[in-house]
């Protein structure tokens, strides 16, 4: 079950993600920036514009921008 798209997650919000909802390649380029489902990330910075920038948890804090259409279709669910 899942709680919430990462497009609807706050600032600071730490989250799982449950699974991603993209084509074949939306998913593809989101597995090799290393974005995979039951990995844990944490939202750092996101306005009311631009790309998502989250840091993943579970791989070595590493910090990727997504953009808000892809951060649509991940599917995530509320950990704190």
């Amino acid at each position: 079950m899942f709680d919430m798209l990462l497009s609807e997650a706050n600032n600071d919000q730490i989250v799982k993600i449950v699974s991603i909802e993209a084509g074949k390649g939306a998913k593809q380029r989101l597995y090799a920036l290393g974005i995979h489902p039951d990995d844990i990330v944490q939202v750092v910075s996101k306005s009311n514009f631009g790309p998502i920038l989250v840091k993943i948890l579970s791989k070595d804090n590493a910090r990727i921008a997504i953009g808000r259409g892809i951060a649509q279709k991940i599917k995530v669910e509320n950990i704190n």
